[in-house]
């Protein structure tokens, strides 16, 4: 109930700023085309590499020029990431301290963050790869296997341990630096002071924030679903037509990529309010009120208040002591 009405309250942001969906949108645009130009660019430096041998050495010698691209996308898509989300949070601030956020200015607010956009997005980029070689070394284990280069158990143990490895990474370095880029735009510090700042302020709203990007995500799964849905009515009431197959799955790729870019802007918005609220120790205007000031507050504001107002009982009597 309490993440609903955060939602809600973000949403009200939003509106009053609709162009903030612009940065995401051009954020999920960029990484996009990185994505097209590296497979185009991996696929022609890696053609005539994959003749067949009992090793298949071709797997072997494509892997340098794959992890290239891997690298060299994670970087740019690290980049863009988090220069849009700068824009966007800047954005929020502006229209948090009262004034009228503008495209022009969030943009300019974001180039003038470069010398700190840049660094951290170099950090959080070396961690995505070290995050992609785990999720891969499974597949690596599995080409020594065929290749009669090491123990199957082994092989197979140490692919399960590395996904489990790498899934917890994942979600820790996610929330630890949950509130970074926030700390980029306001305190405009370097990577590992953003980053310990960051876990700093996660630890007083590690449950505030756990609750609330999953209740963000479910609320979006739920929000794309009817459009999925209708995607799916048209493709199966047309089936065997392509006009409807082409309509339904654009109708299902644009519902979902609105979504996207819908959540993502209200998430941006909430961390934003929510930085502003862990380091001021007051609610954002767009936020006040009884019900969201409490949402904000969590439980133990909720505690507390309720200490404040039970009533005495027989242990508070002045005459028992």
């Amino acid at each position: 109930m309490r993440t609903r009405v955060l939602a809600s309250a973000s949403y009200q942001v939003l509106k009053r700023d609709r162009f903030l969906m612009a940065f995401p949108a051009l954020s999920l645009a960029a990484a996009a085309l990185i994505l097209v130009v590296n497979w185009v660019v991996v696929n022609l430096a890696s053609a005539g590499l994959n003749a067949g041998t009992a090793d298949e050495p071709g797997r072997w010698a494509t892997e340098p020029i794959v992890w290239l691209g891997i690298i060299v996308s994670t970087m740019l898509i690290c980049f863009t990431s988090i220069y849009f989300t700068a824009a966007l949070i800047y954005g929020a601030w502006e229209r948090f301290q009262g004034r009228t956020p503008t495209f022009e200015g969030c943009i300019s607010a974001a180039n003038a963050r470069l010398h700190v956009i840049v660094p951290w997005a170099i950090l959080a980029g070396i961690v995505g790869v070290i995050i992609e070689l785990l999720y891969r070394l499974p597949r690596i284990f599995r080409y020594m296997e065929e290749a009669g280069r090491n123990i199957p158990v082994v092989g197979h143990l140490a692919s399960i341990g590395t996904m489990i490895v790498a899934v917890v990474l994942e979600t820790i370095w996610y929330f630890a630096t949950y509130l970074v880029v926030p700390i980029l735009v306001v305190e405009e510090t370097g990577p590992f002071a953003s980053c310990k700042r960051s876990f700093q302020l996660f630890r007083k709203t590690w449950g505030k924030s756990l609750i609330a990007q999953v209740a963000f995500d479910l609320i979006g799964l739920l929000i794309a679903l009817p459009g999925l849905a209708l995607a799916a009515l048209i493709v199966l009431a047309g089936l065997g037509n392509p006009v409807a197959l082409v309509v339904g799955i654009g109708i299902g790729v644009a519902w979902l990529l609105v979504v996207i870019v819908a959540m993502s802007a209200i998430v941006g918005i909430f961390k934003m309010a929510l930085y502003l609220y862990v380091t001021t120790g007051e609610v954002p205007g767009e936020y006040q009120g009884p019900d969201l000031e409490k949402a904000f507050a969590g439980y133990s504001f909720i505690k507390i208040e309720r200490r404040t107002r039970k009533p005495r009982g027989k242990a508070q009597d002045p005459e028992a002591f």
